[in-house]
């Protein structure tokens, strides 16, 4: 029996000026050419049992997952949603990460000299570098494929805000620097950054979206690009990733109901264009909010700052995002359409995580789940589940 591996993902709770109640409400269909935002805003309510003023992690204590793997063809994936979204689990337990040598939370820190560095190396190497070389690439993807691992290829088709023109511009600039032209690049990419930082928020669900993908995108190409003060400045703004989250909450739809492990058992709906384009929104937006915080507790444990704990309802910011490649992938309603019936799909909330493992095949799996077991399981127990099913990671 090897060691029983843990999950990777924080999620947190939100500002108590910017409180939100656990029902969010819905946004309108997705425009098709409107670029009008909509009328009106929701607005947020509150949320409850959160004592601290900034994102922090949830409840330790998770319910590691055995597998066996000495057994290839009976591997029992015991775990629980709570588990994935654990920020203890990373380390198994057995270590604590070190407060940073610096205590202000916009300058550089560096892990205790205490620390155990090798159990931190191999916890990087193991459990976050498959996610970070996918990071990495997200601002050449975005200008090549008009898509991210969050963001669907089709979400813009029709219209594309200004805040996300100028993102996806600046990717294109990056993706040509070099030697010669970097101090101008990397200078044109942090004043279009300050610019949609200093913006006030949209009232527009698709422009809050895109302000959201536009700020995910400077923070990724800022804080590992290399530049020095490009990081220190996407540190120290790395905060604005919170409101411009919680400021989308309220448009997101999340599935409540138990997850389809087969083809959809509701055979009296058939999809249509405006389902499809209503699913590609929503589903867009329950996976940035997932990535983001992802990616704010994957950069406090890169630089060795173990977050706080903090809210006790665990659920109200990654509540679910369906699982299926074959939805994901489908380049038309009428593939949805073929996927939605005959296709398995995962629902992952806070119940379905184990069911979702166990039956899942390995092309039901898209580079998002793929990102999202890796950090749970390991890298090894990932490539095993793929094998162990017919694939590869």
């Amino acid at each position: 029996m090897r060691p029983r591996p843990t999950l990777m993902l924080a999620v947190f709770t939100a500002e108590n000026r910017l409180r939100l109640s656990k029902s969010a409400s819905f946004g309108s269909p997705l425009p098709e050419s409107d670029p009008t935002p909509a009328a009106a805003t929701p607005v947020p309510a509150t949320l409850d049992a959160c004592t601290d003023n900034s994102l922090v992690s949830w409840s330790q204590g998770p319910d590691l997952l055995p597998l066996d793997l000495e057994d290839l063809e009976d591997v029992n994936f015991d775990v629980g949603f709570e588990d994935l979204i654990n920020t203890d689990a990373l380390l198994d337990g057995a270590l604590s990460l070190p407060v940073a040598l610096t205590p202000k939370p916009d300058q550089m820190s560096v892990p205790s000299r205490h620390h155990p560095q090798t159990s931190l190396e191999e916890m990087i190497a193991s459990r976050i570098q498959y996610a970070l070389d996918v990071i990495k690439k997200v601002p050449s993807s975005m200008v090549s494929e008009n898509q991210t691992p969050w963001s669907h290829p089709y979400l813009y088709k029709a219209y594309m805000p200004r805040e996300m023109q100028d993102a996806q511009a600046c990717c294109a600039l990056y993706a040509a620097k070099n030697q010669y032209n970097a101090a101008m690049v990397l200078r044109t990419i942090q004043a279009r950054a300050h610019e949609v930082l200093a913006a006030p928020p949209p009232k527009g669900r698709l422009e809050a979206l895109a302000r959201l993908h536009a700020i995910l995108l400077y923070q990724i190409i800022r804080i590992f690009d290399g530049d020095i003060p490009m990081r220190a400045s996407a540190q120290q703004s790395l905060t604005a990733l919170e409101p411009a989250m919680l400021a989308l909450l309220p448009f997101v739809k999340w599935e409540s109901s138990q997850p389809t492990t087969g083809p959809a058992e509701d055979q009296s709906f058939c999809p249509t264009k405006e389902s499809w384009k209503e699913w590609i929104w929503q589903e867009s937006a329950r996976r940035t909010i997932f990535f983001t915080c992802f990616f704010l507790i994957t950069h406090q444990m890169l630089i060795g700052r173990e977050p706080p704990n903090g809210c006790s309802d665990r659920y109200i910011f990654c509540q679910s995002w369906t699982m299926s490649a074959h939805f994901w992938g489908a380049p038309n309603v009428v593939d949805f359409a073929i996927a939605w019936r005959e296709k398995k799909h995962f629902v992952i909330n806070q119940q379905s995580f184990n069911e979702a493992l166990r039956d899942a095949s390995a092309d039901d799996v898209d580079l998002f789940g793929r990102m999202l077991m890796v950090g749970a399981l390991g890298i090894d127990d990932t490539r095993l589940w793929f094998y162990n099913r017919g694939g590869t990671l």
